[in-house]
């Protein structure tokens, strides 16, 4: 019976979290907060949560979540100042003096770039919206060049290359002791290929659209810069070089974080760029309470044996290391693109937590890489999908998982495979 329960919260926690059904007469939408918090909810009524697991989940949850909500404190301040709208601008007349394809690869980089800087959420929050109005004032009605450039947005960020790259790294990181610089050796040139590998695609993909498509003959001017601009670019620089040199004291990443945080407020109040409540905006409680809530979630399903199940499930594939490995990530590629990544993060933690540093890198791969294949794989998935659709793009089911599947494939095998070669 317990076991039921289990699952059956962890269905409807994803299953709200995905279709964000409008309750009563339409007013208020379920957000995946809401949904996460529901299910915890129901596991408490049903004792399978106690309050102690609730403190529990605090103590482990606290500096991720932190460091997180610093990350959209400082991705706020980029955006109020509108730097990203002026790099548009950028973009859009270097379009119109080359060539689509030439503004296409600017925007893939910057959609790999921008995500692990900040992490894959905020980029795709801040540059999905950005590019979008960019591709309409570039190509007008050309829906085949918007849904390149909308691909771009969301498949450029593959595995993360830092830590704080992607919310659930950096939970699993603080769970069991990953160092900032041990998994960016690892993973900052998985991310690399892995990106060169989606960029081909890509090209190959959408190559007819991008060479015959020709800007439109207006041309915006871009807008002066904001005073504070510079100090807060400046300022992110700062905090971002600072982590590995925090890292190599083996100090807390979240005081970077929190310092970079503090900042970016004294140059809003400094330079008047917005107010309190405005930068507050950025911080998102709804994205906050999903990840805390989805990880009790899972965390009861270890109390009805799942986890031992799925450690179970991954040892018979042990005869050698790299088939091992493998499994882990296929695994976890597909068990995060049918349930989410962040569930399936947190079952992957629970069932490799003693088996050491390589296994939970390949799951952490299958679980960045894996979000590709359908919609729910991923928040940012979600977040990406819900912000096209309120500009009036639809994105067919079909061609998500079409261009997915074409993207997954080769990297997930090449990630895996550089994985299993390096020692």
């Amino acid at each position: 019976m317990q076991e039921t329960i289990a699952y059956s919260t962890l269905a409807i926690t994803v299953s709200l979290a995905v279709s964000q059904p409008r309750l009563g007469l339409g007013t208020i939408r379920v957000t995946p907060g809401m949904a996460a918090v529901l299910g915890v909810a129901i596991l408490l009524a049903t004792r399978l949560l106690h309050p102690h697991d609730l403190l529990e989940s605090a103590r482990i949850q606290w500096r991720p979540l932190l460091s997180l909500s610093c990350i959209m404190v400082m991705t706020g301040v980029v955006a109020e100042v509108g730097a990203f709208e002026r790099l548009a601008h950028r973009i859009e007349a270097h379009a119109r003096a080359t060539s689509a394809a030439r503004a296409f690869d600017l925007v893939f980089l910057i959609s790999v770039l921008t995500p692990a800087v900040l992490n894959n959420d905020a980029g795709i929050l801040l540059l999905t919206p950005v590019v979008v109005a960019l591709a309409r004032r570039l190509y007008p009605g050309n829906d085949r060049l918007l849904e390149a450039f909308a691909f771009a947005v969301f498949l450029a960020p593959g595995v993360a290359p830092l830590i704080l790259s992607n919310p659930m790294n950096m939970i699993v990181a603080e769970v069991v002791g990953l160092e900032f610089g041990s998994y960016a050796a690892v993973m900052a040139p998985i991310s690399i290929v892995g990106a060169i590998l989606t960029f081909i695609v890509l090209r190959v993909r959408y190559r007819d659209v991008l060479r015959t498509s020709a800007p439109s003959p207006h041309v915006s001017e871009i807008p002066a810069a904001h005073p504070a601009e510079k100090p807060a670019l400046a300022f992110l620089l700062v905090v971002f070089l600072a982590y590995p040199i925090m890292a190599s004291f083996h100090g807390p990443l979240w005081s970077v974080a929190l310092a970079g945080a503090i900042g970016c407020v004294a140059i809003v109040r400094i330079h008047r760029v917005t107010t309190m409540r405005g930068l507050a905006r950025h911080v998102s409680p709804d994205i906050l309470a999903f990840l805390w809530g989805v990880f009790l979630v899972v965390a009861a399903l270890r109390g009805v044996g799942v986890t031992e199940r799925l450690a179970h499930f991954y040892d018979a594939f042990g005869a050698s290391e790299g088939v091992h490995l493998g499994a882990i990530g296929v695994i976890s590629a597909v068990g995060s693109a049918l349930v989410d990544n962040h569930p399936m993060a947190i079952l992957n933690l629970m069932a490799l937590h003693d088996t050491g540093t390589r296994p939970l890198l390949a799951a952490l791969i299958g679980g960045d890489i894996g979000p590709r294949l359908l919609p729910i794989g991923s928040l940012a998935g979600l977040l990406w999908i819900d912000l096209l659709r309120r500009r009036g793009i639809i994105i067919r089911l079909g061609t998500f998982v079409g261009l997915g599947t074409t993207v997954l494939v080769p990297t997930l095998l090449v990630s895996l495979a550089m994985l299993c070669a390096m020692r």
